[in-house]
């Protein structure tokens, strides 16, 4: 029987302990390239970054005032962001953290807006079918049709005056 083997077929101890620190070894090894050639992510423009407010304001809006969108083309963001980039810059603000600590209102928001706007829309509705069934003075005094509508005088409330003595 091969010494390296014990009787169940498997390493004995000092093999399995040979191969822990030589995988141990290794990542280490791979830790100080790791550190020392460090695989850095590509740098985000800041302007890109920026620009993603003004983007996600407008898709918010846009819900509403369909009319709005274009104002809110990805090329006017992107103007937005780098003007907003230098500002940033000025004041050592950083869009990614800005964003993060801000993304729980904005998700909030999304996530309103569809409730809203319907009922939005509803009340604007409501309010034009009333006003096209309300009577227009105006066009029935030209006509003569208009009636003055007579109150007896025991059911006329007046203001709050007081007859001289």
């Amino acid at each position: 029987m091969d010494e390296t083997q014990n009787e169940g077929g498997g390493l004995d101890a000092l093999d399995r302990i040979a191969l822990e620190a030589g995988q141990e070894e290794a990542e280490a090894a791979q830790a100080e390239q790791d550190f020392l050639n460090p695989q850095t992510e590509p740098a985000i423009d800041p302007a890109i970054a920026w620009a993603q407010i003004p983007a996600m304001f407008g898709g918010i809006i846009s819900m509403a005032l369909p009319e709005v969108a274009p104002a809110y083309s990805e090329a006017a963001c992107m103007k937005w962001g780098a003007a907003m980039a230098q500002v940033a810059q000025k004041h050592n603000w950083d869009a990614a953290e800005t964003m993060s600590r801000f993304a729980p209102e904005i998700a909030l928001a999304v996530a309103s807006f569809p409730l809203v706007v319907p009922v939005v829309a509803a009340i604007k509705k409501k309010r034009a079918e009333a006003a096209e069934n309300r009577p227009r003075l105006t066009t029935e005094m030209e006509e003569g049709t208009l009636q003055a509508e007579t109150v007896p005088d025991d059911e006329q409330q007046g203001g709050d005056f007081v007859e001289p003595s």
